[in-house]
C-alpha cells in the first residue's frame, strides 16, 4: 500500500501544462507501470502523435499501425512481409476515436520478456486511451 502512494505523489509531480508533454509522461507512466519496451500512439495516417521508450524506431512503427491495427488489411501484411516482425511482432494494438479523429496505440514488449507479458497490453492500451480522452478534452 505504501509503494502506492509514493506512486501516486511521483506521478503528480510528473504533470506538464504542455500537452504534448502531458501525453508523453502518461505514455510512460503506462509503459513503466507495465514493463514495457515502448507504447506509441499513431494517427490514422501513420503519424506519431505520441511516443515513451523504445530504441528510436517509433516513427516506423507509427507507420504501421493503421495497418497493423487493421484486420482486414493485416493478414497481407503478414504475408507479403513473411510474418509481422521486428519491433511490432510481439505487440498488442488497439485503435480509439477521440473526437471523431481515430488513434491508433501499440505496447511492444521488451526483448527478452515472456509471450505471456503482452497480455497486459490491453490494460496498459486501455489506460492510454483512457488518458489521451481525458488530456485532449481539456
Amino acid at each position: 500500500m505504501v509503494a502506492k502512494e509514493g506512486r501516486r505523489s511521483e506521478r503528480r509531480r510528473r504533470r506538464s501544462g504542455c500537452l504534448a508533454d502531458a501525453l508523453r509522461l502518461q505514455l510512460e507512466a503506462c509503459r513503466e507501470d507495465q514493463g514495457f519496451a515502448a507504447i506509441v500512439v499513431s494517427d490514422e495516417l501513420g503519424f506519431c502523435v505520441a511516443h515513451a521508450g523504445g530504441d528510436g524506431n517509433h516513427e516506423e512503427l507509427a507507420a504501421r499501425l493503421p495497418m497493423l491495427a487493421d484486420p482486414a488489411r493485416r493478414p497481407s501484411l503478414d504475408e507479403n512481409e513473411g510474418g509481422v516482425h521486428g519491433p511490432w511482432a510481439g505487440a498488442a494494438v488497439a485503435t480509439f476515436s477521440i473526437a471523431g479523429t481515430r488513434l491508433h496505440a501499440c505496447a511492444v514488449k521488451q526483448p527478452d520478456a515472456a509471450p505471456q507479458t503482452i497480455a497486459g497490453g490491453a490494460a496498459a492500451l486501455s489506460r492510454v486511451a483512457s488518458g489521451f480522452t481525458r488530456l485532449l478534452a481539456q
